[in-house]
């Protein structure tokens, strides 16, 4: 928990109350947060047993969408597993900004 609130606070130079608020979104589930911690150990998506949500990893979506930062995936990854056709409408879009 604490290296995730480092990450924001360290690398992407966010505030305090910031970083807990970015960090309680990856930590929410448990698998999720172990594989962030993995990535933060190695910057690797490439893991061998990793988390699938409606059939995409976090890798997947890398490379769907090269622009979006890992804490982008992981909360990505969080709106797929809480609202998956809000997720899968995002991919099939190709993730537009508004």
């Amino acid at each position: 928990m604490d290296k995730i609130i480092e990450y924001f606070l360290n690398e992407k130079k966010t505030t305090e109350p910031v970083a807990k608020i970015l960090a309680k979104t990856i930590m929410k589930y448990d698998d999720l947060q172990k594989e962030f911690l993995k990535w933060l150990e190695t910057r690797c998506l490439d893991f061998e047993s990793p988390v699938m949500i409606e059939g995409y990893t976090a890798k997947q979506i890398s490379e769907i969408e090269p622009s979006m930062d890992v804490a982008g995936i992981y909360n990505f990854m969080v709106t797929l597993r809480e609202q998956p056709e809000k997720g899968k409408g995002y991919i099939e879009n190709g993730f537009p900004r508004k």
